[in-house]
């Protein structure tokens, strides 16, 4: 039985030894050399920290992150990448919940990692000695099992304190055999990677290449400013399969620079972190008609993914887009129509934090008999006609309004089908009794008031509009929706 997704990497490492395994243009890493690199970083470790330590990674996106990350693992630690553009204020707050042993980081960072992790040992990963210690390796490997923590990623948490998702090796494995098997992933596959290593999407990008000894192309950060060279490093890099969230797509799209044939090799376009707007898939479908086009749905806690739909019929571009149907050993639940989700998938909970842990993971109502536990999403959804789950948007992003309910996530959802709408998002001002669509575009504000009273009752009809050249992103490529707030609120409060 596997119980270390180690295991991938010596596969790959032994029957694609020379294969390009993640890099970029002319800085690859094969899989023999990360492979190595991991083995020293893993024997540092091992002599320094006792098993399932948590070690910090800041570092940039690059093989030498990839590498520290798997030297973490080879040591039976758990890893957690940290966004090194992050305010060192909210760096602190990782840190007092992880409490890492170890921060491996570039020499650059090496004095940000020094004043944010006091007491923990602190090293640069390039200068980690060139020797492997098999003895340390192997007892350590023997010793781990599959529900040992592979990583912990922080996410934002409603009070302001990050929340550190605790992922174990067992929840990864079944998903990426899952993941590589239903998406139809080949031997040697090419993966575009847009998400950030902090990011849940990277999961499938890094190990999902791995599992296939195929190439992770580490596309640089500014290529996705402009999107013709984007689409041009794609076809240069000979990229066969995206798994991106729907603004990097939609910028893709809305910028005109897909067209028939300019991507030869493009086979896989999957999606998620975001609702795709029907209209920017059918840009997409209409330059790559033979693709296969997978929409999938799951927040950090549940290791990724939970469910998925592949694209099998037309959509206009007013439809919605299911999220479909539950992974392999997934189970779905609606429970007064918030999403709920058991099985393999589910993380254990919060690392350092169990207040929180208990209040969204909870006993299955349902099966009162038993201990199990199920995570409560946050997200409503429903099932239609055909048996497919609708993502209905978030339990908190449910209004009431003059007796109403209302959902944003449907506003949104008629906005970004409006064209002449590039992308657009829309919030609720309690204070003011109004609710805010803000959106890029040339579409004009009448037009696209005119656009929505046709699919939109009148009570849902958003009550003031912000047209921008641009919405701020996070990290992760979506749309900063608080910072679109603060900025249209610093406007009035200017005015």
């Amino acid at each position: 039985m596997m119980r270390n997704v180690l295991d991938w990497l010596e596969n790959a490492a032994s029957c694609a030894p020379h294969t390009d395994a993640c890099g970029q243009s002319g800085a690859y890493r094969t899989w023999l050399e990360l492979w190595r690199k991991a083995r020293e970083i893993g024997s540092f470790l091992a002599r320094r920290i006792p098993a399932q330590s948590p070690v910090l990674i800041l570092m940039e996106k690059s093989p030498e992150c990839v590498a520290a990350m798997l030297g973490a693992v080879y040591a039976n630690c758990f890893y957690t990448p940290l966004d090194s553009s992050m305010p060192e204020a909210r760096m602190r707050l990782v840190v007092s919940t992880l409490e890492p042993r170890v921060v491996l980081c570039e020499r650059r960072l090496a004095e940000t990692a020094g004043r944010i992790a006091e007491g923990a040992l602190v090293c640069a990963a390039e200068d980690v000695p060139e020797e492997i210690d098999e003895t340390a390796l192997r007892e350590r490997r023997e010793a781990q099992i599959d529900c040992d923590l592979l990583y912990v990623l922080f996410t934002s948490g409603s009070t302001g304190i990050p929340k550190g998702v605790s992922i174990t090796h067992r929840n990864v494995i079944d998903f990426v055999e899952w993941a590589c098997g239903a998406l139809r992933l080949p031997g040697g596959c090419r993966f575009a990677s847009q998400a950030p290593f902090y990011f849940d999407n990277s999961v499938l990008d890094i190990y999902g290449t791995m599992r296939m000894a195929g190439t992770l192309c580490l596309v640089p950060r500014s290529d996705f400013l402009f999107p013709k060279r984007l689409v041009e490093t794609l076809r240069r890099e000979r990229i066969d399969t995206l798994f991106w969230v729907p603004s990097a797509l939609a910028a893709v799209a809305n910028a005109e620079v897909l067209e028939p044939g300019m991507l030869p090799e493009m086979r896989r376009v999957f999606f998620c972190g975001e609702t795709m707007a029907c209209r920017v898939l059918n840009r997409w479908r209409a330059a790559l008609p033979e693709a296969d086009y997978v929409n999938m749905y799951g927040p950090t806690e549940i290791t990724d993914v939970c469910t998925w739909y592949r694209v099998d019929r037309a959509f206009a571009d007013t439809d919605s887009l299911p999220i479909g149907k539950p992974c392999a050993n997934t189970r779905i639940l609606l429970i007064d129509g918030e999403i709920c989700v058991g099985g393999t998938c589910l993380s254990p909970g919060y690392y350092n934090a169990p207040e929180k842990t208990e209040e969204v993971f909870v006993p299955n109502p349902l099966r009162p008999q038993i201990s199990e536990r199920i995570y409560r999403t946050g997200d409503l959804g429903a099932w239609n006609e055909r048996g497919e789950l609708l993502f209905l948007g978030r339990r908190d992003a449910q209004i009431k309004r003059n007796g109403y309910r209302i959902e944003l996530g449907e506003i949104e959802g008629a906005l970004n089908a409006v064209e002449g709408v590039l992308l657009g998002c829309c919030y609720y001002d309690a204070a003011r009794e109004r609710i805010v669509g803000v959106y890029t575009g040339e579409a004009s504000e009448r037009t696209v008031q005119a656009a929505l009273r046709k699919v939109l009752p009148r009570y849902m009809l958003p009550d003031e509009w912000h047209r921008r050249e641009e919405l701020p992103r996070t990290g992760s490529g979506k749309i900063d929706r608080l910072q679109v707030r603060r900025e249209v609120e610093d406007e009035h409060s200017v005015v």
